[in-house]
């Protein structure tokens, strides 16, 4: 054999070992796989939040975020349905009283008030929709900064409470 096949068939076998130990022991700093593009991760990331009940168990809780006029003046109206740990968090431009009410909706709801600091400062279980020539408010006596809509029930259900903490996971940037 001439001695440039020859050294080939080092750097070949070289190179061969040195993939077999990336592979098996991950000890090079480098990936054969494509990575993640910020824009795919932002497409597959899903808001959630974790609520710390009074067990200190965490529920997580996939949100939609609503946080312009148009997506808080429209809320979940119109949803037939709401999985049991999905819900909508609503982000206030600041923290204040609060008013909702439950105009065109189709299912009960639980509706957690929670502060800036990410605690529940007030809970309204089970409300219902609107009558058609009646249609209340709800209000918290406390300021708030987030109101998080869930399916009815879910608060006595995960045994949770005012002064409970929320963490939030909204952000898809890193």
């Amino acid at each position: 054999m001439n001695s440039q096949l020859k050294l080939l068939l080092y750097l070949g076998f070289i190179v061969g070992i040195l993939y077999f130990i990336q592979q098996k022991y991950n000890i090079f700093d480098i990936s054969f796989e494509e990575k993640e593009s910020k824009q795919e991760k932002s497409e597959n990331f899903v808001p959630r939040l974790e609520i710390l009940n009074e067990d200190n168990s965490p529920i997580l809780v996939e949100v939609e975020i609503a946080d312009t006029n148009e997506s808080r003046a429209l809320g979940l109206s119109g949803r037939k349905e709401l999985g049991d740990y999905q819900g909508m968090l609503f982000v206030m431009d600041e923290q204040d009283l609060h008013a909702f009410w439950m105009k065109d909706m189709e299912i009960e709801l639980d509706l957690l008030y929670i502060n800036t600091q990410g605690i529940i400062v007030e809970i309204f279980e089970n409300q219902k929709p609107c009558l058609p020539t009646f249609c209340p408010t709800i209000q918290s006596q406390y300021e708030s900064k987030y109101i998080l809509e869930v399916i009815g029930g879910f608060a006595e259900v995960n045994r949770v409470e005012v002064g409970n903490e929320v963490i939030f996971d909204i952000s898809s940037e890193e």
